[in-house]
């Protein structure tokens, strides 16, 4: 199910299963069947329903959360959701959950809003991170039915909470993150990770002339390199949705940005063919091959390509995304929520208990585990017996990088224009077909072009 957690790597890869994959972060489309309650089948959780009680109401899904692992899309994780859905049938025996499952990510989120702003949404959904900004007007605060709201990241308090009020349970994410070959770091360099840009463009062009390998490589997704435009403080658009990343302080860090895509190429740290590059296991795999030595990936690229593939996988590293300036940081989260539209009465408590849940740290550890995804609830990552400490190699520091997630815009200009806008800008410059000036020029005209609404950028 893709996100550009960014429709490139959402699900990333259990340690057993490749999943269909931000990634948040390849893209996948979502894979499902109508569900519905009304079957004879006495057991509690069945793939079409939660619990047996006489309050029932609708939840949207996907495929990927069915508690059944022959008709789940992401097996591995399906007794995680088994467990979760039992412990709620037991502690709610007066309420019925109807899963609902949606083949078409576009179709669910676009009806999702049409219908709630009719009044006819469904009692609740499973939404993409995303969305969450979109609905925010129409979904229900969680806070009653959801211990510790500070405990969550602040990525999460930013976009899933209003005033307070958490609005979407948030019940795991990912992050783009460096991984490093530490011996040619150590070799070429202070032993330290490239923190700056300037720190990349001198270990990696000199690692690329000395071994032959490329310094530096990245996947042409929009989600793997925002975060060098976030870090210097940028903004995509306003709180109304209007693009503003050619004002003059975000043009600024905009231009930065692709003058150092510039620089990359031209210092050959990074080759060309990465403007046309978009699988994100292909950077992995050369990495693990010895055919580069610093890449952008996603918190699952490790155990995805590296560790199956490098005779020596304990020479790898990670660290946070190296920025214009030191004290920066920033990097992309994705993820999905559960989310209530019923307002009151006993289906909206069915419905808000049925949502809670899912961000209970019991339950956020075991899903986290089983399918090899990041809480993000910070005290998860505290207890070893509800989320395993050697889930990830890298955890402690994926704990310390999720600190400074930045979550996509939601608005509609994000998903129509800007991410594509960006990728083919960068794709422009990496090939050197247009120099950063030209190709940020071209970008903003286009952004501008298709907003529905007057853009006129603030220089």
């Amino acid at each position: 199910m893709p996100t550009d957690v960014s429709n490139d790597e959402h699900h990333g890869r259990s340690r057993r299963t490749v999943l269909l994959a931000t990634g948040a972060i390849g893209t996948a489309a979502l894979a499902g069947c109508a569900g519905g309650g009304g079957d004879d089948d006495e057991r509690p959780v069945t793939h079409e329903r939660v619990g047996t009680g006489d309050v029932a109401f609708d939840h949207w899904t996907s495929a990927f959360y069915s508690p059944d692992e022959d008709e789940s899309l992401q097996p591995e994780a399906a007794s995680a959701m088994r467990a979760r859905f039992d412990e709620w049938a037991e502690e709610n025996p007066e309420y019925r959950a109807n899963l609902v499952y949606q083949a078409d990510l576009d179709q669910w989120e676009s009806q999702l809003v049409t219908r709630a702003s009719n009044g006819e949404a469904p009692a609740s959904s499973t939404l993409d991170s995303v969305w969450v900004p979109d609905n925010r007007e129409y979904l229900q605060p969680l806070n009653d039915y959801v211990d510790d709201v500070d405990d969550f990241f602040p990525f999460v308090q930013e976009t899933a909470m209003e005033g307070g009020d958490l609005l979407a349970a948030w019940f795991y994410t990912g992050l783009r993150c460096l991984y490093y070959r530490t011996d040619l770091v150590e070799e070429y360099g202070d032993g330290d990770p490239p923190r700056t840009w300037d720190d990349l463009l001198e270990v990696g062009g000199a690692i690329a002339d000395w071994e032959g390998i490329d310094g530096f490589t990245v996947q042409m997704s929009a989600l793997d390199t925002l975060p060098f435009f976030w870090g210097q403080g940028g903004e995509l658009v306003d709180d109304d949705g209007m693009p503003v990343l050619g004002d003059e302080d975000n043009y600024d860090a905009l231009l930065s940005t692709f003058e150092f895509f510039a620089d990359l190429v031209e210092a050959g740290v990074t080759p060309q063919r990465v403007g046309t590059l978009d699988d994100p296991a292909q950077l992995g795999e050369e990495a693990a091959n010895g055919q580069s030595a610093m890449f952008i990936g996603s918190n699952s690229r490790y155990q995805i390509s590296i560790e199956p593939n490098d005779d020596d996988p304990e020479r790898w590293d990670v660290a946070e995304i190296p920025m214009r300036e030191a004290d920066q940081f920033a990097t992309g989260v994705g993820g999905w929520t559960e989310g209530v539209y019923a307002e009151d009465g006993d289906v909206a408590e069915a419905a808000k208990s049925f949502a809670a849940k899912a961000v209970e740290p019991a339950t956020m550890g075991r899903y986290c585990e089983e399918g090899s995804q990041l809480p993000t609830r910070e005290s998860v990552f505290d207890d070893d017996e509800i989320f395993s400490s050697d889930t990830f190699r890298f955890q402690d520091q994926f704990r310390e990088f999720l600190r400074n997630g930045v979550a996509r815009p939601s608005a509609p200009i994000y998903s129509e224009a800007i991410a594509e806008e960006w990728v083919t800008a960068k794709e422009r410059v990496f090939t050197q077909q247009s120099s950063p000036e030209e190709a940020v020029g071209t970008m903003l005209d286009n952004v501008a072009d298709s907003y529905d609404g007057d853009v006129e950028y603030d220089d």
